[in-house]
């Protein structure tokens, strides 16, 4: 039997709008699919989608994210921040990453940190490892945000292993259990993010995008490292020197060249 359900998750969980609605699968296909179409359908922000396995799961740019049932943290956050600017839709994102390694620290006791733009790092055999992603999907309407749906994958209590998408798993990826030394609780992890989901986005939604992005920037272990950065048109070289409001990455070249990077997959 799994340790979550849908009343385990939402008991005395003190969050406004993070998880007024919960809804648990032992198995999706993916939980990101499944609330954009509760997002299209009207469903008012807030609305949780949990699943102990993903059958379809994705990550960023595309790849694949796959995860043992039981393993992990699998989940979908509908929100509506229409009174955020389309051009500052990224402050959810960061919001989410600043959220998480909150959630981490409340939850065990280990120092977490992130690899830009969202990927959460763990220490392990004194190297930092991804343990956990955020997907941000948005749709407008007349100008507007009409929603996001935030999607987030966890590696909880499970060792990856393999080759996926070209990335070999044993080497780049961990899971808070491995970080620990010992299996983590996953209810107790899931409802600290939650709160802390909540809190970050009372605060944005209060004005607070500077102190945001100022947590945000100082959690950011790639600043400052060099970095070579695989982008659709091909692989860019440099020094992360820093991250501007928007999100975007400054990337220094070995000629001096000062590049800002909006997206792409950052190695070291």
């Amino acid at each position: 039997m799994s340790d979550l359900s849908a009343e385990a998750i939402q008991r005395a969980l003190p969050a406004q709008v993070v998880g007024r609605a919960v809804e648990y699968y032992p198995q999706l296909g993916s939980t990101n699919d499944l609330l954009r179409q509760r997002a299209r359908a009207g469903q008012p922000e807030g609305l949780l989608i949990v699943a102990d396995e993903q059958v379809a799961g994705r990550g960023r740019l595309g790849r694949g994210w796959v995860a043992p049932p039981g393993s992990s943290l699998l989940l979908s956050l509908l929100l509506r921040p229409g009174w955020l600017a389309p051009a500052d839709a990224f402050a959810i994102t960061m919001l989410a990453g600043v959220a998480l390694c909150e959630a981490i620290e409340q939850a065990v006791p280990l120092r977490a940190a992130l690899k830009w733009p969202n990927d959460l790092l763990l220490p392990v055999g004194g190297a930092q490892h991804k343990a956990a992603g955020v997907l941000s999907e948005i749709e407008l309407r007349d100008g507007a945000i009409d929603w996001v749906v935030l999607g987030m994958g966890v590696n909880v209590n499970w060792a990856p292993r393999g080759v996926v998408d070209g990335r070999d798993l044993g080497v780049l990826a961990t899971s808070v259990g491995a970080a620990l030394g010992r299996p983590a609780d996953r209810l107790a992890l899931l409802r600290a993010l939650l709160s802390r989901l909540d809190a970050r986005y009372l605060a944005l939604r209060q004005g607070q995008r500077a102190a945001l992005f100022a947590d945000w920037r100082a959690r950011l272990a790639t600043l400052g490292q060099p970095v070579q950065v695989r982008l659709p048109r091909g692989e860019l070289s440099g020094v992360a020197e820093d991250v501007e409001p928007t999100g975007a990455l400054r990337v220094r070249d070995a000629a001096g060249a000062l590049h800002v990077v909006l997206a792409g997959d950052v190695g070291g």
